[in-house]
């Protein structure tokens, strides 16, 4: 999960943790493998992750995703693993359980878990999804940073000039890869047929595959964000949305019941059509903006950077234990 000029959206929180890191005087090295869904590729990418770890002289490795951290444990760094949301809770297969191949993960990421040593998880559905009492008393709910310097309020109308996008339009966006069945754009498209009904000029425009440049632009040109996901993690998108100004209309999934209280413009609701289209009617008449004050204490990229070094120095601390 890192972005590249193919897929510039992917994996752009693990590319923010890096950076962030960094900036901080932390020496890194990416490693960076593609699994493919291929069991060869992982299995490669043990021997390449070793000698990648000896040649940098790591004194820690930092794992992103439930499969990379199965990979990451067969080398002799401690590993501190961050699950991200499907790794543990898995996909859904449509009739109430998971997919088979999806079980596979969740396997793989509780065995990863269990041998790292610090775990990090994006929410506590997440935390009590973990196999034991023990693993889960000893993993940390620490979300993933969004930076506060690039996602801030700005001004609306410049911002929909830079994206070509009318001045006049009601704007909802759905920033989510619409071909992914738990984010649920038909859901949001259902609740936007009855939104237009009395606000013939609300627009819901689908984000996805754009450069994370220019996500802070689609932000502060709307005047909604909705999320519709059946599951997530921490979600990125309720996070960068709060941090730009813009008013979240979201199902109650991940930690979204950490932040969404905060902003009054806000609001969580039931999974259905009509109440979601009640919410994002009462926001695209209120056009009202989110402070963001009270999410940079919260979930900016310095806090989540400075929480990350405590969490490294408690990884190598449980190597000097051990």
């Amino acid at each position: 999960m890192y972005p590249s000029e193919a897929t510039p959206a992917y994996g752009t929180f693990v590319k923010a943790q890096v950076d962030a890191l960094g900036e901080r005087g932390v020496p890194i090295e990416v490693f960076q493998f593609h699994g493919a869904g291929r069991a060869l590729n992982y299995l490669r990418a043990i021997g390449q992750l070793r000698r990648a770890v000896r040649d940098f002289r790591a004194d820690v490795v930092y794992a992103f995703y439930g499969l990379t951290g199965w990979v990451a444990i067969w080398q002799p760094a401690p590993v501190v693993l961050s699950l991200a949301g499907d790794d543990v809770l898995g996909t859904p297969d449509g009739e109430g359980g998971i997919t088979l191949k999806s079980g596979l993960g969740v396997l793989a990421s509780q065995w990863a878990a269990r041998c790292a040593a610090v775990v990090c998880v994006q929410s506590e559905e997440m935390r009590g999804k973990l196999w034991g009492a023990r693993l889960r008393a000893r993993t940390l709910v620490v979300p993933y940073g969004v930076d506060p310097t690039r996602f801030h309020p700005d001004d609306q109308l410049a911002a929909r000039r830079r994206l070509n996008l009318p001045a006049d339009e009601r704007l909802v966006i759905f920033p989510n890869t619409p071909t992914e069945p738990r984010k649920r754009l038909d859901l949001a498209q259902a609740a936007m047929a009855i939104v237009e009904r009395d606000v013939p000029n609300a627009v819901l425009r689908v984000v996805s595959g754009v450069a994370h440049t220019d996500m802070p632009d689609y932000y502060r040109a709307a005047d909604c964000c909705l999320l519709t996901s059946d599951w997530e993690g921490s979600p990125n998108v309720v996070k960068e949305a709060l941090l730009s100004g813009v008013p979240v209309v979201t199902t109650e999934v991940g930690d979204v019941r950490r932040w969404i209280p905060l902003s009054p413009e806000s609001t969580i609701c039931d999974r259905t059509p009509e109440a979601l289209a009640r919410e994002i009617r009462r926001v695209l008449l209120g056009r009202r903006r989110v402070n963001p004050k009270p999410f940079i204490a919260g979930f900016s990229s310095r806090v989540v950077t400075e929480q990350m070094l405590q969490v490294f120095r408690a990884a190598l601390g449980e190597k000097a234990a051990r």
